[in-house]
């Protein structure tokens, strides 16, 4: 469930990336949470500004849902934005 958002003139896109325990065979389980990857770039042209981010949650522990993850992945490019702007 990919979502992109709009913020002061840059298009955030964040991807929660599901994280699947290691073992062995396949899990009928969902996974064991999500990381959240976040692209910044500019609204017109599309191209990234940046690396891609992968985030984490506390502890270095994937989120828990996708949600968490895409509030997290947006709020993190609402302050690298923000950062950049005031750099």
């Amino acid at each position: 469930m990919k979502r992109v958002y709009e913020y002061k003139g840059f298009q955030i896109d964040v991807e929660p990336e599901p994280v699947w325990k290691s073992g062995h065979g396949a899990s009928v389980a969902g996974p064991d949470g999500y990381l959240a990857v976040v692209r910044i770039s500019t609204q017109t042209a599309s191209v990234p500004i940046f690396a891609p981010l992968r985030l984490t949650g506390e502890r270095s522990k994937p989120f828990a849902t996708e949600a968490e993850a895409l509030m997290a992945g947006y709020s993190a490019g609402q302050r690298v934005i923000d950062d950049a702007a005031t750099a």
